[in-house]
């Protein structure tokens, strides 16, 4: 097992986390919620934590008064943006009320989670001077008009915090038809997996560039492997993955992932590239 970065992280138990985050409404999201989702979603949130920490204390000039995490689930991001960034109060939102209850049950002071959709606007509360969203924006089918929304939403001179995948590959064909496979699931739900590299300004929006940076990130095969393996698990059961993929490749692959994950296979470190881009309201 994997020891979290930090006591930010989550505990990498099967039962530590809930299912993943969700915009909710009519979206679709391809992961499932089921407890290997919510498993997945605990290692998920261990590899990236550094990454992101890294971006929020280059913010932390800022003392926000009324942070936001756009999507929040368990609440782990919620957690770490009000560590780093101390707003006055920091409000996750997520429209799974196990979430909700998971989330509000390791809640510490100045925290406060409610079930709310993230393109229901406005939020609940105060407007926001601070938004943040990780992740989220790759499931959804309109992430423009979301983020015009959410301007809608911000207070005036509010920070908005992006990160989203922009370019994700390894050389070892077990990870290449892994990502292969995903890019055909999401794109069948309007979704893309890539969208990081696709992010802008929507037109006529109220918000503006302050930040725009790609940074790249290697990150261990074993590990990311796991968290593939645990996420065949998950949407090999969607609706579109089992009318059109083969469950017998899926069970292939997902051994092949398996074997690099328990160090029986070799494979170079994961390349991805997270887009990080902060953008200011006018």
């Amino acid at each position: 097992m994997i020891p979290p970065n930090s006591s930010l992280a989550p505990s990498l138990t099967p039962h530590a986390a809930p299912p993943p985050d969700l915009a909710g409404g009519d979206e679709h999201y391809t992961f499932g919620d089921s407890a290997t989702a919510s498993w997945r979603l605990a290692l998920l949130a261990a590899l990236f934590e550094t990454s992101s920490a890294r971006l929020l204390r280059m913010l932390s000039y800022r003392r926000p008064r009324q942070a936001v995490d756009l999507g929040c689930g368990p609440g782990w991001s919620t957690r770490l943006v009000h560590a780093l960034l101390a707003p006055a109060q920091t409000l996750g939102l997520e429209i799974s009320a196990d979430h909700v209850a998971r989330a509000r049950a390791a809640a510490p002071p100045g925290v406060e989670y409610r079930v709310h959709e993230v393109n229901s606007v406005p939020f609940p509360g105060a407007a926001p001077d601070f938004l943040y969203s990780r992740f989220l924006l790759t499931h959804l089918r309109a992430p423009a008009q979301t983020l015009t929304a959410w301007g809608e939403a911000a207070a005036a001179g509010a920070l908005l915090v992006l990160e989203e995948t922009a370019e994700i590959a390894c050389p070892h064909p077990a990870f290449g038809r892994y990502y292969e496979l995903v890019d055909e699931l999401q794109a069948s739900y309007g979704q893309s997996l890539r969208v990081g590299a696709t992010l802008a300004v929507p037109p006529g929006s109220a918000w503006a560039t302050e930040l725009d940076l790609c940074a790249p990130l290697a990150l261990p095969a074993p590990r990311m492997a796991r968290l593939h393996a645990l996420n065949i698990a998950s949407w090999r059961h969607d609706p579109y993955a089992r009318a059109s993929f083969d469950g017998g490749e899926l069970d292939r692959l997902a051994a092949q992932l398996e074997a690099i994950a328990a160090g029986a296979d070799a494979a170079p470190p994961v390349r991805l590239v997270m887009r990080q881009l902060v953008l200011a309201r006018r």
